[in-house]
């Protein structure tokens, strides 16, 4: 059973995988197949070493990407795994000043890590070594055996990682970073109260607003979604990201309203998660509000059909 290792807990010897696995997405599995590969191997616990914030938001915090996943979504993608318990650290100061060595003897001495799988180009500490020799050497020195995985491609040799990804969610290409998530992106939010501009148009939404500003919300459109509700059910809905140019303002706030079809309760205060199924089509402003009106007609159908499938 997965679960969060306290610092100090050095009952168990242990190999880890260190990164901040946001999304924790096919490469990601993949370096955990080989953690667990070389743990059965050396009869050592395979755990996973991440981060509670990204570093950036230290560093430099402009530059800090928006997330594919919180900490608590990161950790229930890792618990699906075959890893026997998650170190979460936060990047502060004093982590931020760690030399490579001090780093890897940390995780020695307070957690009884005794080997680490370092993925492809990943770089530690704050003298920032590059070369795998030079991390086989401070390990030797720390007490931890290194091992260098390989960078890992899809099958059409597409490089994986949670930029890549974040770029593909950011310009509406839905299929392609499902694919390379391994499962369909999720963004989840609480359910407030807006202007009920769709309401008086026969397609009532539910204005989500995300569960943390720093969650990555894809590019404005209309998408084909499953919504989960907090009571458990699952309906189609289909999903408006953007700025509502027919009915509103263009320079309106950004806003995400999903139509949730077949559902006619009330949801305010309740966290929806919506999976994202398919880019539909951009946003756009419609001359009539009956031109609107028979477009998300369409929407809707599509999406039921897409959720059928």
């Amino acid at each position: 059973m997965t679960s969060t290792i306290e610092r100090g807990d050095i009952r168990t010897p242990r190999i880890a995988a260190i990164g901040m696995f946001d999304g924790v997405h096919t490469g990601h599995r993949h370096l955990i197949d080989t953690l667990i590969t070389h743990g059965n191997r050396l009869n050592l616990s395979p755990v996973v070493v991440t981060f509670a914030n990204h570093p950036r938001d230290l560093i430099h915090p402009k530059e800090a990407p928006s997330m594919l996943t919180t900490p608590d979504e990161r950790c229930r993608h890792l618990a699906a795994t075959s890893i026997e318990g998650i170190i979460m650290l936060p990047f502060d100061d004093e982590l931020r000043r760690m030399s490579a060595f001090d780093f890897l003897k940390m995780l020695r001495d307070d957690y009884n890590v005794r080997a680490l799988v370092l993925g492809f180009n990943n770089h530690f500490g704050h003298d920032h070594p590059t070369e795998e020799a030079e991390y086989d050497a401070l390990g030797e020195r720390a007490g931890v055996k290194i091992f260098h995985a390989g960078e890992y491609r899809d099958g059409s040799g597409d490089k994986i990682s949670s930029s890549v990804i974040r770029k593909l969610l950011l310009n509406g290409d839905i299929t392609p970073a499902n694919v390379m998530l391994g499962y369909r992106y999720r963004l989840s939010g609480t359910v407030v109260h807006g202007k009920e501009l769709g309401r008086t148009i026969g397609f009532p939404t539910a204005n989500i607003l995300p569960s943390s500003p720093r969650r990555l919300v894809p590019a404005n459109g209309v998408y084909a979604v499953r919504a989960h509700l907090s009571d458990g059910s699952v309906y189609p809905a289909m999903v408006n990201i953007g700025h509502r140019p027919t009915v509103d303002s263009p320079t309106a706030p950004k806003s995400i309203e999903a139509h949730i079809i077949g559902f006619h309760g009330s949801i305010y205060g309740e966290t929806v998660e919506l999976e994202f199924i398919k880019f539909l089509r951009k946003e756009r402003r419609f001359d009539s509000l009956d031109e609107l009106r028979h477009q998300l007609t369409l929407d809707a159908e599509t999406a039921k059909t897409i959720n059928a499938d």
